[in-house]
């Protein structure tokens, strides 16, 4: 069963019951279950005291077993491309590319869902013949390389340190880690598991937070080509899986120099890949930088959140846990937020309550509401504390039926940019961001992965999509379109399914921002993996397409018009 559910008064009936606020009646329902639906004890008529489904016929809203072993098993590699058959709907004629998705493959002997090795999907769709193939293909970066030839790990993931043989191997891999520090080598790993930034002449480059983190991949055979090696002075042994592309079609993206270090903010070329830094931001603290997974660019800056998440160097390095993972939240330190030049002509810092974050939505500039100067709006994913980070320990998601995932909140924070003689406004203290949408329960009070319509990045936009919460659940368990001008939210959820990031595609020569179409991958609630194609503005099914193997916890990905099956 799936349904659309849209804003509106919430009933509440029990943790077996599929929250709706539209009449059961008008749920669009995947035949055998719509007739046993009718038929049993356990439905209600708009005309009962509540159209709430209830009852133990009823699938939960919690992800299934199988959904969640098919996600966090040893993926399957699937070379060359097989045919995946569609089974309901239709592609849209103009649909045609590839979904290029990345994410962990493979989590043995691994604590969080940060930990796995990098694997690839890609999923060709071709509206005009109906034709679907999928393939996958492990990322042959040398952590993983290492682990498959020993069977142990060769570098610190997230949360997983090193393992070793004792005191003695202990203290020989604390060693090996501080050298690598201090001559500035391998001491991160180079598992590029978290993103895929599409560059010119066909190639992709796959991410994730350590500098080594990064390799050329082939889009259509998903080989892996080279490891990327810069030769600049930027200096950094970090940066973020989430780069950003500046009007010029450049890459904006920062190194972090750790300790002692700070932000080196550089701009890239996104053909020859040389880098130009534009500005330097010293760390508050030199012996505990702040964690920064992602940012948010304008049309002519960039916003960069140091929220107070601190890493503690001694965990980092000794491999003993803190409270999150190898970090520290101190909340009393607030949120400093820097607003950089795309030119390079300097950078604002401004302070915020404490808060956290793992994902932007947007970021445009627009006239401040009094008329005068002008201000930035940063839409993101809004979280009290980290605690969402433990949430994500391999022990709890795969617990079942688990305890509720932390909340998040689609909020929209104001910067002022420009006072009312047109000079830039200096650092001030901003107030919390405020909510983009009126009843936020109506999305579960859980909005990750967010997307939009990529042709209106850095500029005023009305709808967001992301996935989102039916609860109770541990897992972000649907998907949501967000209207942010009526402040309203539309969801699909499918019970026992467990959906991954959103991708928007535009429809080619579309005059509204919603027209287009939602790819995602879910694992289906009997392990099944499939694609569904869900319309922009309804967020109805065109068309779903059963993948030929199970398609593993998926992060980040994009879509690339074009090129053959």
């Amino acid at each position: 069963m799936k349904h659309q559910r849209t804003s509106g008064p919430k009933n509440y009936a029990g943790p077996l019951s599929v929250h709706t606020s539209i009449p059961v009646s008008s749920l669009n329902v995947r035949s055998p279950i719509q007739t046993f639906l009718k038929n049993s004890a356990s439905y209600r008529t708009p005309d009962a005291a509540s159209s709430t489904v209830v009852g133990v016929n009823v699938a939960s809203s919690y992800v299934s077993k199988e959904a969640r072993r098919a996600v966090f098993e040893v993926a399957q590699e699937q070379v060359p491309d097989a045919d995946a058959p569609l089974v309901s709907g239709q592609l849209p004629s103009w649909l045609r590319g590839a979904l290029l998705l990345n994410g962990c493959g493979d989590y043995r002997g691994m604590q969080h869902l940060f930990d796995g090795y990098a694997c690839l999907t890609r999923i060709h769709l071709d509206g005009s013949t109906g034709r679907v193939t999928a393939g996958q293909r492990f990322l042959a970066s040398d952590a993983y390389g290492s682990f498959r030839r020993t069977g142990r790990m060769k570098y610190r993931e997230f949360q997983t340190p090193l393992t070793a043989d004792g005191p003695m191997g202990r203290a020989m891999a604390v060693l090996d880690n501080m050298a690598a520090l201090m001559s500035k080598g391998r001491a991160f790993t180079d598992n590029a598991s978290v993103s895929l930034v599409p560059l010119p002449d066909n190639r992709l480059l796959a991410l994730s937070e350590a500098r080594t983190a990064s390799y050329i991949v082939n889009p259509t055979t998903l080989d892996t080509v080279q490891q990327v090696e810069y030769g600049d002075n930027i200096p950094g042994d970090l940066t973020t899986a989430h780069p950003k592309q500046a009007p010029d079609g450049s890459i904006v993206n920062f190194s972090r120099s750790l300790p002692f270090g700070g932000f080196h903010v550089f701009r890239q070329d996104p053909i020859s890949l040389q880098r130009k830094q534009i500005a330097f931001i010293r760390d508050r603290n030199p012996l505990a930088p702040c964690w920064v997974h992602d940012m948010a660019i304008t049309t002519s800056h960039l916003v960069v959140l140091e929220q107070p998440l601190f890493f503690n160097m001694g965990s980092l390095v000794l491999g003993y846990s803190r409270p999150f993972a190898f970090m520290d939240w101190n909340p009393e330190a607030g949120t400093r937020v820097h607003v950089i030049a795309l030119d390079g002509s300097g950078v604002v810092t401004h302070t915020a309550p404490p808060l956290f974050t793992f994902h932007f939505v947007n970021a445009f500039e627009r006239p401040c509401g009094s008329g005068t100067g002008a201000e930035i709006c940063v839409d993101f994913c809004v979280y009290d504390d980290p605690e969402v980070i433990n949430d994500l320990s391999l022990d709890r998601l795969n617990a079942f039926p688990g305890k509720d995932i932390s909340p998040s909140f689609l909020r929209r924070l104001s910067i002022p940019l420009l006072n009312a003689s047109g000079r830039p406004v200096g650092p001030s203290s901003l107030a919390a961001p405020a909510p983009l949408l009126k009843d936020e329960s109506t999305y579960g009070n859980f909005a990750e992965f967010p997307a939009f319509n990529p042709r209106f990045r850095g500029k005023p936009y009305r709808y967001a999509y992301g996935t989102a919460a039916v609860r109770p659940t541990n897992m972000g368990n649907a998907l949501a379109r967000h209207d942010l001008e009526l402040g309203t939210s539309t969801l699909w959820h499918e019970p026992g399914a467990l959906p991954a990031e959103p991708i928007f595609v535009p429809r080619p020569g579309a005059a509204s921002e919603d027209d287009g179409v939602l790819l995602a991958t879910v694992a289906l609630a009997d392990g099944r993996s499939a694609l569904v194609v869900l319309d922009g503005a309804t967020l109805w099914e065109h068309a779903r397409v059963a993948i030929p193997f199970a398609v593993p916890y998926r992060f980040h990905g994009a879509f690339v018009a074009g090129g053959r099956s």
